[in-house]
C-alpha cells in the first residue's frame, strides 16, 4: 500500500514543467521587480491528498524582469499551479489554476493602490521566527471595523490583497474611517497567521510565522483502510477575532491522512464530510495540534458504518416548490455541509447516505415559505436550523407554508 509521503514523493519526481508570462500595470506597462509566487497547487489527476499550499512547488517564486517578465521553472507535470502577484506600490492578484503543459502565456495586471486624502497607507513587515523576511507573503483584511460602528469583511478603502516584497515588507491602503482591521497573513511553508491593524497600534506591523503543526491519522473500518474518504479539520473556537483555517484532505490507499502548517497548539473538529456516498464514516472529534515545527500522529482511528438521514419537504397549499430551493445539512463545528437542491414539485424528497451517528442541523431554504411544522418535532435555533440526531437512520418532514409576502 502507498503512504502519503510515497505519493508526494511521485507528485514531486514525476517531471518538470514552467510557467511564464509578464506582469504589467493598469496602463498595461511592464512592472519590473514584482514578485510572482506558486499559490496553491493540485492533482491533475486524482483527489488531492494534501493542502493546496502544502505542495513543495507551493515554496517557489520569482521577480519580474525590467519587460515584466517572468518564468518559475522546475514544476511538476503532476500539477496544475495557481500564482500570486504583487508589487510595491500594487494590489496583489491571484490567478485561476493554470496547467503547465499547454504553456499558457499568464499575464497580471495590476492595480495600483489608492492615495488620496482620505485614504492612509499601512505598512509591516512579515518574517520568520529567525526574524528573517517572507518573500511573497499574501496579506489579506478579514475582519474590518469602520469609526460608526459598522463592521464587515470588505471595505472600498482597503486593499483586499497585498503580497511581500523580497524584503518581507508590505503596503496597504485604509480608508480614514477604518478602526481597526484584522489581517490573515498566508505563505507556503508556514502556518498562516491572523493579527489586528489599529489607529492606536504601532505605525508599523511586524507579524512572525512560524513553520506551523502537523496532524495525522489512519482511517480504518473493521480492521481494513478506509481510502478515498474526504477528511475535513477545522478550528473549534470560530468565534470573531480567531483564526479560522479550514483544510480538507482525502485518505489514501492505506486510510492515511495528514494535515500540515496548522496553527499550533488549538483545538480542532475533525471529521468526514457528508454527501460523498463513503463506506464508512468518522463522526466529529475534538483534537488539538502539536506545537510549531511538531507532528500529532492519531494513529488508528476507528471509522463507523454510516447512516442514511432523509429529508422530505412538502408545501401546505400544494403549489411546487421555488425555483432555487434546497436543504442544508451540516454540523455544529464543522466546515462546509451538503446543500442538496429541491425539485420544483408540492414534494420534494433529499437524503445523505453517509451520516454519522451525531446531531446534524438540518435546514430549508425557500423563497416565500417558511416551516409550518416538522414531523418529528424537532428543536429550531435562531438561524432556523433544526437538531435532527443521525444515531440511527433518520427520516424527517417539513411542512411549509406561504410567507405572505
Amino acid at each position: 500500500m502507498l503512504s502519503i509521503k510515497f505519493l508526494l514523493s511521485l507528485l514531486l519526481t514525476a517531471g518538470t514543467a514552467e510557467l511564464s508570462g509578464r506582469v504589467v500595470d493598469s496602463e498595461k506597462a511592464p512592472v519590473a521587480g514584482a514578485i510572482v509566487v506558486v499559490s496553491t497547487a493540485k492533482p491533475r489527476v486524482g483527489p488531492a491528498t494534501t493542502c493546496p499550499s502544502c505542495y513543495r512547488d507551493c515554496t517557489k517564486r520569482t521577480t519580474t524582469d525590467s519587460n515584466g517578465r517572468f518564468s518559475i521553472p522546475d514544476l511538476s507535470d503532476s500539477l496544475l499551479f495557481s500564482l500570486a502577484a504583487g508589487g510595491a506600490g500594487y494590489q496583489g492578484q491571484v490567478s485561476e489554476h493554470f496547467d503547465p503543459a499547454l504553456k499558457p502565456e499568464i499575464t497580471f495586471q495590476l492595480e495600483p493602490l489608492e492615495r488620496t486624502e482620505k485614504i492612509d497607507v499601512v505598512r509591516g513587515r512579515v518574517v520568520d521566527s529567525d526574524e528573517d523576511p517572507i518573500a511573497g507573503a499574501q496579506v489579506r483584511p478579514h475582519n474590518i471595523l469602520r469609526s460608526n460602528g459598522i463592521g464587515g469583511g470588505s471595505d472600498r478603502s482597503v486593499t483586499p490583497l497585498t503580497l511581500t516584497d523580497v524584503d518581507g515588507f508590505f503596503e496597504m491602503s485604509v480608508g480614514d474611517h477604518i478602526q481597526w482591521i484584522d489581517l490573515r497573513i498566508h505563505a507556503s511553508a508556514y502556518a498562516p497567521a491572523q493579527t489586528r491593524w489599529s489607529r492606536s497600534g504601532d505605525d508599523e506591523l511586524i507579524i512572525s510565522l512560524g513553520a506551523g503543526a502537523d496532524l495525522r491519522g489512519r482511517l480504518v473500518f473493521r480492521g481494513k483502510p478506509v481510502a478515498g474518504v474526504e477528511v475535513g479539520l477545522v478550528q473549534k473556537n470560530r468565534m470573531m477575532g480567531s483564526i479560522v483555517t479550514p483544510q480538507e484532505v482525502f485518505t489514501d490507499e492505506s486510510g492515511m491522512f495528514r494535515f500540515e502548517q496548522l496553527p499550533p497548539e488549538l483545538d480542532y473538529a475533525l471529521y468526514t464530510h457528508t454527501g460523498q456516498a463513503a463506506s464508512a464514516v468518522l463522526p466529529l472529534s475534538f483534537v488539538q495540534a502539536a506545537r510549531h515545527g511538531e507532528l500529532a500522529d492519531l494513529g488508528d482511528i476507528p471509522a463507523v458504518e454510516p447512516r442514511r438521514l432523509s429529508v422530505t419537504v412538502t408545501t401546505s397549499d400544494g403549489s411546487p416548490l421555488p425555483q432555487d430551493s434546497y436543504v442544508y445539512i451540516g454540523r455544529r463545528y464543522g466546515w462546509r455541509g451538503s446543500q442538496l437542491p429541491l425539485e420544483q414539485k408540492t414534494t420534494s424528497k433529499v437524503a445523505i447516505l453517509d451520516a454519522a451517528p451525531e446531531v446534524y442541523e438540518v435546514g430549508v431554504r425557500t423563497k416565500g415559505y417558511t416551516v409550518l411544522e416538522t414531523q418529528p418535532t424537532l428543536n429550531v435555533d435562531l438561524n432556523r436550523s433544526y437538531s435532527v440526531d443521525a444515531s440511527v437512520e433518520s427520516s424527517v418532514v417539513f411542512i411549509l407554508q406561504r410567507t405572505g409576502n
